[in-house]
């Protein structure tokens, strides 16, 4: 008895990425209802669903972006200054793009993420939009390989074996969910009389598998700054309201993703927020209305053991089939979290701050390098901080902001190291972020400190090649003597290892008494084939 059992496994192969920029300009107009504009004090936006198609080389892009400002109105005797303004979907500004792809026989991944978002007045009711958009692009292509993974024999053999950690792809795909609620003003938050700014945070998320479904579960908090409403009817000032985790009021949220998988893979995801919506029509409550996507990855790891020789027995010749195998092998699967923490001074001309009312920091620029042990990882952003400045007399109340990234000064920078004991330069890693809301703390008159969390999901993997062995046979001695000269003519699809088997002998008998390398390359149709004698092993 001499049993083979096969293995297969199934990896991605990464063939080429890069990422690419775009640029989108427009103009918007302020509604009707809404003063005339004297400054910017802040704008950010949100990413809707892009939509993309591939037609030959060229990666067709279509969707739009939410644009939020905050604004100082011109002077109005009975009303406060700042005002906030939104436009949503086609409204706001509208993305068509094209990029050309490499010319590659291959599978592409993109994933389209809003780096900048900039509105400049151009006149008392218009103003012009400029948005960065980054556009990361990945080539692959499946990698099947196939091993003998165990051999059964009544004879004894020794078999040397090569471990490996594989990761085979399940499914990928992107998700799109909405979410609303009503949230109360508690006291002693004055009521309000219309909206400035409304941001939502997806925070303290997991995910989990049962049965048919992944969901992914996690908590939306919301920070609104409002003008308050006084006891006469009049507005009486900016206020925040917040509802986290910490104060109970963090709206709980789900995403499912349906799939056939019998096994529980490994999830990894990223969440966005891609629009916000905020109403109300009483005082002391406001509706929000959050689109929130995720884009999702399933993978299985699995141990795996393959076959590289096989020692021979003590009656016949062990005859191998190898072949070149190409590994991707899972060195590291880690999650964890790292907190930035960085101080953000005032230029000299702004005014110092008495009270910060909010804090927005766009979507990063993060890049990643593996170093030995270690995995850096370094990042830039845009942050705009509204705040009450210090009041000069009792009558006065001045709303302002402060811009790191936008207005000609520099975006801050940050970086940290993640400790992966066993990492060298050569891996890959893939890594995927879910920032936290991030938090401000005033230092002093002119600086703040920005305290920002992220959740990483940290897969490492390398590439290796090395010879497995993928079909095995015992073959023994033939009791009777064979004729002294017996040749084969080669036929369409032969190979040295079928030709081998069929006559009972092994192919590095084969290639020695035809004085051939080894390789199925040798086998030309028509070709004549002397068959050897003994199943000798050179």
């Amino acid at each position: 008895m001499f049993t083979c059992h096969y293995g297969q496994v199934m990896m991605e192969k990464a063939l080429h990425t890069t990422n690419k920029y775009l640029e989108v300009q427009g103009k918007v107009d302020l509604a009707a209802d809404h003063p005339e504009l004297e400054a910017v004090l802040a704008a950010y936006g949100y990413l809707r669903e892009i939509k993309g198609e591939i037609i030959g080389n060229k990666l067709f892009l279509s969707g739009s972006v939410d644009l939020h400002l905050v604004y100082r109105g011109k002077e109005s005797l009975d009303r406060v200054p700042v005002y906030g303004m939104v436009w949503k979907g086609t409204e706001g500004a509208v993305v068509n793009a094209e990029i050309d792809l490499p010319d590659l026989e291959a599978s592409w991944d993109w994933h389209v993420c809003l780096l900048k978002t900039k509105l400049q007045p151009e006149a008392d009711r218009t103003l012009k939009y400029q948005l960065e958009l980054e556009v990361r692009l990945r080539a692959h292509e499946p990698v099947a390989v196939g091993f003998v993974e165990q051999i059964e024999t009544e004879a004894p053999i020794h078999t040397e074996v090569e471990h490996l950690l594989v990761e085979e792809p399940l499914l990928k795909t992107d998700v799109s969910r909405e979410f609303d609620n009503t949230f109360a003003l508690t006291y002693p938050k004055l009521p309000l009389s219309r909206f400035v700014s409304c941001q939502v945070y997806p925070v303290h998320a997991t995910a989990s598998f049962n049965k048919d479904r992944v969901s992914i579960e996690g908590k939306l908090e919301v920070q609104l700054v409002y003008v308050t409403l006084t006891e006469d009817g009049q507005e009486g000032g900016l206020e925040t309201q917040k509802w986290t985790e910490e104060n109970g009021g963090a709206l709980p949220f789900q995403i499912t993703v349906e799939t056939p998988i019998a096994e529980e893979p490994s999830v990894y995801y990223e969440l966005r927020v891609e629009s916000v919506e905020c109403t109300s029509t009483h005082p002391e409550s406001c509706r929000v209305q959050v689109q929130l996507g995720a884009d999702v990855c399933l993978t299985k790891t699995r141990q795996t053991k393959a076959i590289i020789d096989v020692a021979a027995a003590e009656k016949g010749v062990i005859d191998l089939k190898r072949e070149i195998g190409s590994w991707i092998e899972v060195v590291e699967e880690v999650e964890r979290s790292f907190v930035v923490e960085k101080l953000l001074t005032l230029p000299d001309q702004r005014a110092n701050i008495e009270k910060v009312i909010q804090v927005m920091v766009s979507e990063p620029k993060i890049q990643w390098e593996l170093d030995h042990d270690q995995l850096l990882i370094t990042g830039e952003a845009l942050a705009n901080l509204l705040y009450q400045a210090e009041r000069m007399s009792e009558e006065e109340n001045t709303i302002t902001a402060a811009s790191w990234g936008q207005g000609g000064t520099e975006a801050f920078t940050f970086g940290t190291t993640i400790d992966l004991p066993g990492v060298e330069e050569a891996m890959q890693a893939r890594v995927l972020l879910n920032p936290q809301r991030p938090q401000v703390e005033q230092v002093d008159e002119k600086t703040v400190k920005l305290i920002w969390t992220f959740k990483a999901m940290i897969t490492v993997t390398q590439s290796r090649e090395f010879l497995v062995v993928t079909d095995s046979a015992l073959v023994l001695p033939e009791e009777g003597p064979k004729p002294s000269m017996l040749f084969y003519v080669v036929q369409p699809g032969d190979t040295l290892w079928g030709i081998a088997r069929r006559y009972n002998t092994t192919m590095a008998a084969l290639a020695k008494t035809n004085q051939l390398t080894g390789t199925d390359q040798e086998l030309v149709y028509g070709k004549k084939l002397l068959i050897p004698k003994k199943p000798i092993v050179s």
